[in-house]
């Protein structure tokens, strides 16, 4: 499964769903979540290392040198290429 973390509202995240098989895509204003020192954000490293944020909306945040080193920051064409490899999809807004 491919969980899309489109909000920085942290309460609507329940990582508990998210399982070592399932890849996890921060975009949007969830890539607030993938900064570091993030509890939720440990939490669902502890589920899934899938972990992602994509750069357009990092950068579009001025983001860049507080994203997680352990999430893989990756461009549109490779969110494409998640949304080929895990189905289905739960977002997260």
């Amino acid at each position: 499964m491919l969980h899309t973390i489109a909000t920085a509202n942290q309460s609507t995240i329940d990582p508990k769903l998210i399982s070592a098989q399932d890849a996890v895509l921060f975009w949007q204003n969830g890539v607030i979540i993938a900064c570091q020192n993030n509890p939720i954000l440990n939490a669902i490293l502890q589920n899934s290392q899938n972990c992602y944020v994509l750069d357009n909306d990092i950068n579009a945040r001025g983001l860049g040198e507080l994203i997680d080193s352990r999430v893989k920051i990756i461009n549109m064409r490779q969110v494409v290429d998640l949304t080929v490899n895990y189905f289905p999809q739960m977002n997260w807004e």
